[in-house]
């Protein structure tokens, strides 16, 4: 039966009653399609009165607001014709919109590409040739309506843009771009003939990246490398094809055509100005590419192609690698390794990620050859390779984040790495910095002008920056092993952002106080978070002790500071390729106004406070590295965690007489993690990365499987202890000064401290939950002889995964449609043993008149939920569920903002739904003192992380977090083997451990799955 029969069953009336009032009504334009309700059913609608498909879809459209898909009027939203596009088909039945168009379409082009007449048509292939009729997202076939595919309206969109052009602007390079777009377009699944064009390939290149020959004497020659298996030779002959290009570029190569952006363009000449490496600067290239091409304009990150004269072979190298200085990757004469090899070399799945990641960088270079963990690897027959990395995902085949990822396979030779151009790699020298440190004096903190009084663990935090500073000022500036910075490794929420500016205050006031300049403070955070450094610099001083404060971001005050006309940085050894070193350094110029050159006007005033971004210090490396700045601050630091990415090198090479690096994840993945971060803050301390890899990593790498888990904490107990004083670590569970109490309440047996048991958030599951539960295993156990396990055995981990949740939860919305009141919706989440259980603690919450978060990670649950609570409670409960990305856009953190301020600001009793995932960085939630894990992630850091979201400096009343849980009547359940395997993982203060989540594995293992 149709979700409309079911609605007319349900609500006993006509088919034109349902048409007039059982949703919004929709109207489709060119830009998408318009829902709305006249203005007072619109109102009523958003405090919870209206019709079941009504509220089903405002719930839809709050979830797509959230994640910036669709737009609020006055009465109704407005959804873009993409997002229409990519809905699910039951989200698009809820809205009532029509079904795909499956059919096939076929091309009549008129003229050449390279003339101005140049048509394109597209037409259904039918029975007769019909006109193509589109509206925004909707096809119109005679009196049939169809929902366009993704595919399909990408190819519709490109065709209308050309067909708007004027026969003056439809040149070669936008009737290539048509053809691009339309072959993508069949690419992705739509059915479209294209006549030639299907055997003549238009390819727009996403990036371009460099391949290089190695010439007899040594030096290298740069081509641009454009992707699709093109090679050097094929394109040096066709350089010439853009001589007259002016804005884009086209390129004939065999049966392709190549068609360059403008951006495109400008890689490509970046790179063919700077054809030729002279030997002498070879290494130097490949350490620090950004001083020789445009990173800004060139993918410096997708490493380079490699080959020597004559040869042929393209060989993949990363760019910044620290053995860059060996010269044995030269060696590609010598016949690669077999593929083969590539099981010898992986040991970890975070390895593997690692080298599929290599193999789609040099694949999209067109590399026949690899480096990797030492060994140079043919990778020319990629169906091989594909298929042995398949391998090892089906034997590693966990989501579980491994203990550690050595970059270099064990059986490496033991040699050292010698150092680099621009990073001298540190010995180890822990005992002479222990000491140095020990040896500092103490300083008196000035809290005077600070406009908020510290915590107790506040002040002791800026207490241990001073005896940084006071270390690091006494120390040899001239000495590569002095006293540099530390780790400030606090959990989230307990003010690491106030700490740093005291900390900065009273480095300015010590530089003053000697008589000594007032250098500059740099920070260097995400984007998301420059707003908050500078709404921070407000509230923590009476009077504020910089110069000013300048946002180096684009939008912001880069413009103002970057140089008007001049090369950028990367382009600046262009006319010195033959120079010496003296020479060049002598002759660099900058793409940002530093120095006593640049005046006043110069971005390294003293006292000035810089906020930049980490995108922005790999941008302009050069100039940020020759500032000498007074304290460099790097929030959420873990950023920095890969020596491999260009912005790491360049943190390690800023020049500054401290540098802090603060973040609550000091390990995130693994142990090269936290060695990667205390090497920038503090060289020397753990050594170079072969030193810390045989005394950290080897041991637990080389530990049987039953005593692994010891050797871990033993390891990082001792790594911890290592690192000494050089890293500051609080947590929560500290019962620090300024936070409330944390109750954390489980419904099950807890073997741990800290968690208190109650039973009443346990219930056993009944009817129709119990049925579904037990006809899942009861499925396995038939089928696991005839079929592959481990698949079926996944498949059923879901489901019951989802049935302790909800037993209708794979045909919720269908359900959801008879809910018109609130006894409708109780009835409904009483068919859930763990919601009869979340329903007790609302109501609980209700009558104490707080605030309570729900942290559920499927979203078919959370548009469930919200329905059912809207109705029950009167609220129109906000969801926030947007995946958070690395860095976000000001649009998406403000939608997220502004979702939490209304949260916060309603008084009494309400409610927020939210995804663990979407719970990152800078969201704050102390309006909610109470949390409860509905679904649970199964890793115990993002939980934890999750939780604090309200349990941080500003909470001001004890924070209750609840675990509720679906038991078996004759054996343990789901939620019982998932909270007993989150208690076995290691969530460990005073060790440094990666800490692992639940793999699937071992989850189906426990229900003997």
């Amino acid at each position: 039966m149709s979700l409309i029969n079911t609605l007319k069953d349900f609500l006993g009336i006509s088919s034109e009653a349902v048409a007039n009032s059982d949703g919004f009504i929709s109207s489709a334009d060119s830009d998408g399609i318009n829902f709305y309700l006249p203005q007072e059913d619109f109102k009523a609608l958003n405090s919870g009165v209206g019709e079941p498909r009504a509220l089903l879809q405002l719930a839809l459209f709050k979830m797509l607001e959230e994640q910036g898909s669709a737009d609020p009027m006055a009465n109704g939203y407005s959804v873009p014709s993409p997002v229409i596009a990519a809905l699910k088909d039951d989200e698009a039945n809820v809205l009532m919109l029509p079904d795909f168009f499956n059919g096939a379409f076929e091309a009549r082009i008129q003229s050449k590409t390279t003339d101005s007449a140049f048509t394109v048509d597209i037409y259904p292939r039918l029975t007769e040739r019909v006109p193509l009729k589109v509206k925004g997202p909707l096809l119109y076939i005679g009196s049939e309506q169809y929902r366009l595919t993704f595919e399909q309206l990408l190819a519709i969109q490109a065709l209308n843009h050309h067909q708007d052009l004027s026969a003056s602007e439809r040149g070669e390079a936008e009737n290539l771009r048509l053809v691009a777009r339309l072959q993508l377009a069949k690419r992705s699944g739509m059915q479209l003939e294209l006549a030639q064009f299907d055997s003549l390939a238009v390819r727009i290149p996403e990036k371009i990246g460099i391949t290089a020959t190695r010439l007899a004497d040594g030096s290298l020659e740069l081509c641009p490398a454009v992707g699709a298996g093109i090679s050097p030779d094929d394109l040096g002959s066709r350089w010439h094809q853009l001589e007259k290009a002016s804005d884009e570029g086209v390129l004939r190569v065999k049966d392709q055509i190549v068609l360059l952006e403008p951006e495109k363009l400008q890689a490509v000449n970046e790179v063919l100005s700077r054809q030729r490496i002279p030997a002498s600067q070879v290494a130097d290239f490949i350490k620090t590419p950004s001083a020789f091409i445009d990173a800004a304009l060139v993918d410096l990150d997708l490493g380079f192609s490699l080959r020597v004269e004559g040869i042929g072979e393209l060989q993949h190298i990363d760019f910044g690698n620290p053995d860059a200085s060996r010269q044995d990757w030269f060696a590609l004469g010598d016949k690669p390794m077999p593929a083969e090899i590539i099981r010898r070399l992986v040991d970890t799945p975070e390895e593997l990620q690692s080298l599929q990641k290599k193999i789609e960088q040099a694949q999209q270079l067109g590399a026949t050859q690899l480096q990797f963990a030492g060994e140079n690897i043919d990778i020319s027959n990629s169906g091989q390779v594909a298929a042995l990395v398949t391998e090892l995902n089906e034997k590693f085949s966990t989501p579980q984040e491994p203990q550690s990822t050595p970059e270099e396979s064990l059986e490496q030779d033991e040699e050292t790495v010698t150092s680099t151009v621009i990073l001298k790699e540190a010995d180890e020298r822990v005992a002479t910095l222990k000491q140095k440190l020990a040896n500092a004096k103490n300083t008196s903190v000035d809290w005077q002008n600070c406009a908020r009084q510290p915590f107790d663990h506040q002040r002791e935090g800026v207490d241990w920056m001073a005896r940084l500073i006071s270390a690091a000022s006494a120390d040899n500036p001239e000495d590569f092993y002095r006293v540099q910075g530390g780790l400030l490794a606090d959990d989230m929420g307990l003010g690491k952002t106030y700490m740093a500016l005291v900390a900065a205050q009273h480095y300015l006031q010590g530089r003053k106080s000697a008589g000594k300049t007032e250098k500059p403070i740099l920070v260097v955070a995400p984007l998301s978070l420059l707003e908050n450094w500078e709404d921070e610099v407000s509230k923590t001083f009476n009077s504020i002790p910089f110069r000013d404060i300048v946002v180096l971001q684009s939008g912001r005050d880069l413009k103002q500071y970057r140089i008007q006309g001049a090369e950028r940085e990367s382009q600046q050894l262009q006319s010195l390729a033959d120079s010496d070193a003296a020479s060049v350094k002598d002759a660099i110029r900058y793409a940002l106004k530093v120095g006593p050159s640049a005046g006043p006007a110069r971005l390294d005033m003293d006292r000035r406070l810089v906020l930049t971004t980490y995108q922005t210090l790999r941008d302009y490396q050069f100039s940020l590295c020759v500032i000498d700045w007074g304290m460099v601050i790097f929030d959420e630091a873990q950023n920095l965690k890969n020596i491999n990415t260009l912005q790491t090198r360049a943190a390690k090479g800023l020049k500054a007489d401290v540098k802090i690096l603060a973040t609550g994840t000091p390990v995130e993945n693994s142990l090269a993690d936290y060695w990667c971060l205390v090497d920038t803050a503090q060289p020397g301390l753990l050594g170079d990365w072969p030193q810390f890899r045989d005394s950290w990593i080897k041991p637990i790498l080389n530990a049987v499987e039953e005593e692994r888990d010891e050797v871990r904490v033993q390891i990082g107990t001792d790594l911890r202890n290592a690192v000494g004083d050089y890293m500051l670590r609080r947590t929560k569970e500290e019962r620090l000064t300024g936070l409330p109490v944390k109750t954390i309440i489980s419904g099950l047996p807890q073997s741990q401290p800290g968690i208190q048991q109650m039973p009443a958030l346990a219930r056993t599951m009944t009817g129709a939950q119990l049925q579904a539960y037990d006809a899942a295993i009861e499925h396995y156990r038939t089928v696991r002889t005839e079929t592959d396990t481990r698949g079926v055995a996944l498949a059923v981990l879901s489901q019951l995964r989802g049935i302790s949740l909800h037993p209708e939860l794979s045909n919720i919305d269908q359900l959801l449609l008879s809910v018109r009141s609130a006894d409708d919706a109780r009835q409904q989440m009483m068919l859930s043993a763990k919601l009869q259980v979340l329903l007790g603690i609302l109501d609980d919450i209700r009558s104490k008149n707080e605030k309570i978060i729900l942290f559920m990670i499927t979203k078919n649950l959370q548009r469930a939920v919200k329905l059912w609570l809207d109705k029950i409670y009167g609220l129109n409960i906000s969801v926030i569920n947007g995946d958070t990305k690395a860095v976000q856009t000001k649009s998406e953190e403000l939608s997220r903002k502004q979702l939490i301020t209304q949260f916060e600001a309603q008084p009494g009793f309400n409610i927020l739904i939210m995804s663990p995932v979407a719970a990152g960085v800078g969201l704050t939630v102390i309006g909610a003192n109470h949390v409860v894990h509905l679904e649970r992630h199964w890793n115990p850091a993002k939980e934890a992380q999750a939780s604090d979201r309200v349990y941080r400096i500003g909470q001001k009343k004890p924070v209750s977090i609840y675990l509720p849980a679906a038991l078996h009547p004759e054996h343990d359940a789901f939620d019982v083997h998932l909270d007993r395997l989150l208690q076995g993982k290691l969530m460990l203060k005073d060790a440094v451990v990666t800490t692992e989540g639940v793999a699937e594995s071992a989850m189906a293992k426990a229900l003997g799955l």
